[in-house]
């Protein structure tokens, strides 16, 4: 009789426990996107609710999906920490730089690529041809300038130039502006900008100008093919919530195979998504650039973050790729 006794508390105890269980995931999820053709895969989530679906598999139809946009990671990394983001997105640089700051407390680690493509340092300048042609009255415009993936494709370039010892000697030339605030300054011709570091589609934009020209690509930079964007968050969230992160991933796989099999329809949603401000012909040329790779492979970061190592942006020295990513994509051929 006793231990029938037991035995009727303990199964309502582990009733009580699968149903906590059931319930433990959080009931929303944020992520975040920003702007140019490099975030096409959030895009993707976002109008075709592939979170949603995806969560809907895992058994958590009632989770709420929330966008919010922001005009760089370092923003991106503020909303991350202050709990009003569960998924950041942003260049390669802010990224590792919560990697390295959040060591034992978030543990913050890369989810996946987004992209890789080339990021153009373009000017009006007909004088400025190299990096040794800017002198202190330029200013070069960037989203994020300080900590954004720019700032360090600039710093590594400067490097190769001066020596790494001199890699901040082009900093005080960064003006901090969102890609379509710059452009617009760069375009306007009556500010101080006369150049800018950026991305697709707003480089592209820029060169269809007359007198326009590329002074930099991070490509030639990296050596090649290098990612561009990722996408990151906390392994606090991660743990905590294994389903909903699951979900989250799948949907970012199912739009990055979206956008490769459709990137005719890719460029119009696109299009759509910006409220028909860019040009569908246009923004399918740059898709179909085979320069431009949407894929969640990582590619050429180990270097990139062992550079942010040697200047002493990161205090923590990655030894693999998979240092900076977390366990769930270590299958992939990353670099």
């Amino acid at each position: 009789m006793k231990f029938g006794k037991l035995g009727v508390v303990i199964a309502a105890l582990c009733a009580v426990g699968l149903v906590g269980s059931a319930q433990a995931e959080t009931d929303h999820v944020t992520l975040a996107r920003q702007f140019g053709i490099g975030y096409l895969p959030l895009t993707v989530m976002n109008v075709h609710k592939l979170v949603e679906k995806h969560l809907i598999a895992e058994g958590l139809k009632d989770t709420k999906v929330n966008w919010a946009r922001f005009g760089s990671g370092s923003a991106a990394n503020d909303a991350l920490l202050a709990g009003k983001l569960d998924f950041a997105s942003g260049g390669t640089g802010p990224g590792f730089i919560l990697w390295d700051k959040t060591q034992g407390n978030y543990n913050v680690h890369g989810v996946a690529a987004l992209c890789s493509m080339p990021n153009l340092l373009v000017t009006s300048d007909p004088k400025v041809k190299t990096l040794k042609d800017f002198t202190n009255k330029d200013r070069i415009s960037m989203a994020g300038a300080g900590s954004s993936v720019q700032t360090i494709y600039l710093q590594m370039a400067v490097s190769k130039v001066w020596g790494i010892k001199n890699y901040k000697k082009l900093n005080t030339l960064m003006v901090n502006l969102p890609h379509p605030d710059g452009l617009q300054a760069l375009l306007s011709g009556s500010g101080s900008i006369t150049s800018m570091f950026t991305s697709p589609p707003f480089q592209e934009e820029a060169l269809e100008h007359p007198g326009m020209h590329v002074v930099l690509n991070s490509y030639d930079i990296m050596g090649g093919a290098n990612t561009f964007l990722m996408v990151w968050g906390t392994d606090t969230f991660r743990k905590a919530n294994p389903k909903t992160y699951k979900a989250v991933l799948g949907a970012l796989k199912e739009a990055t195979d979206w956008i490769n099999h459709n990137k005719q329809a890719a460029a119009e949603l696109y299009v759509k998504d910006v409220g028909g401000k860019a040009d569908v012909a246009k923004i399918a040329k740059m898709i179909n650039d085979p320069q431009i790779r949407y894929t969640l492979t990582p590619e050429k970061v180990l270097p990139y973050a062992q550079f942010m190592h040697k200047i002493g942006t990161l205090k923590h020295d990655p030894k693999s790729w998979k240092d900076l990513f977390f366990p769930e994509i270590h299958n992939l051929a990353g670099s």
